[in-house]
């Protein structure tokens, strides 16, 4: 049999405007900007040895791990999502899948989806139904909102299917549009020069207590946070028209509001200052903690060659740093129909 591999992107998100239905729901529509990096992504890898196991090689930890699927029962392990993708999808599949990811978990990357979409995408290969884009993220978002319950929002799973580089999402109606953001190659080439990506802890709080604290606070504050989430949606927008025109300054002060506006919506986003305000006074222009809080990585833009200098006042604070290369269109073309 011919082998089946399928690849996807972690992400960055530069600014969020809402992609979550409790957000939507008060301020009609919501949107997304962010960046898929080719330097992040996991691959899964069918092998047909008549043996249904999962091989999970992590090149962030440079650990391997190997476990026999008896059955695909769910029962509250870290394999619930492999078991709910295949049982979904290909109930009497009896292969070996090998996943190697080079995402740090807890990061903030959209791991997790990185890892259901492609796994998706593989097992469709495999039984020779190969979709598209948009079909593959509905699948891979009901699996992870529906089946499992896992609290969360749109942007993941459309990111990771779609890929491509920086893009605009809307969500409305409980449909999504991806909108490639046009920057000139110039333009890329210096937002990848003086952009800096650095891991610094796992999350110390779920993604699922997060979620559940800012669905709180907006029953209890709906007014308020409708303000909030209208201004970041705005703010969002702006992000896309500065990285359009080559306005970096600009884009790194929406970067900052973003950030900013972000912490008043869970009190459970907790940050490390330091961090943030040590990158700033060694030349960072803006910045933002990735994900959804609480731990994981932290993204700068630098002033024109800032960007050593950052990095060597951050060294005591972090575990390292995480190269950050823009995805192209036509390279996840190319991952898409490996």
């Amino acid at each position: 049999m011919k082998e089946v591999i399928a690849r996807c992107p972690a992400r960055i998100s530069l600014g969020n405007g809402g992609d979550t239905d409790y957000y939507i729901k008060e301020i009609g529509w919501g949107c997304i900007i962010n960046v898929t990096l080719s330097t992040l992504s996991t691959e899964c890898k069918i092998i047909d040895n008549g043996e249904r196991a999962i091989i999970y090689r992590d090149s962030h930890t440079n650990t391997v791990e190997k476990n026999i699927l008896q059955n695909l029962r769910l029962d509250g392990s870290k394999q619930d999502l492999i078991k709910a993708t295949i049982s979904y999808l290909h109930p009497y599949f009896n292969k070996t899948i090998e996943i190697h990811t080079n995402i740090p978990r807890e990061s903030g990357f959209g791991g997790s989806s990185a890892l259901n979409v492609a796994l998706v995408l593989a097992l469709l290969k495999e039984k020779e139904e190969l979709t598209n884009p948009e079909e593959l993220a509905r699948i891979a978002y009901h699996i992870e909102r529906k089946i499992l319950q896992i609290e969360g929002g749109y942007q993941d799973q459309w990111t990771a299917a779609y890929g491509r580089g920086i893009n605009l999402m809307i969500f409305k109606n409980k449909k999504v549009e991806v909108i490639p953001v046009k920057m000139t190659p110039e333009g890329v080439r210096k937002l990848e020069e003086n952009s800096l990506l650095v891991y610094f802890s796992p999350r110390t709080k779920s993604g699922k207590e997060i979620h559940r604290d800012q669905e709180k606070k907006v029953q209890e504050n709906a007014e308020e946070i409708k303000g909030i989430m209208i201004e970041k949606r705005e703010n969002t927008q702006k992000i896309k028209e500065a990285l359009e025109t080559n306005q970096f300054e600009i884009f790194a002060q929406c970067l900052n509001k973003d950030w900013e506006l972000k912490q008043k919506l869970s009190g459970k986003i907790a940050i490390r200052d330091e961090i943030y305000n040590i990158a700033i006074e060694n030349g960072a222009l803006g910045g933002r903690l990735c994900g959804a809080g609480s731990g994981g990585a932290y993204y700068f833009y630098c002033k024109d060659g800032a960007k050593e200098q950052v990095l060597k006042a951050l060294q005591p604070f972090i575990q390292k740093e995480i190269l950050f290369k823009i995805q192209r269109a036509d390279e996840y073309g190319n991952w898409y129909r490996t």
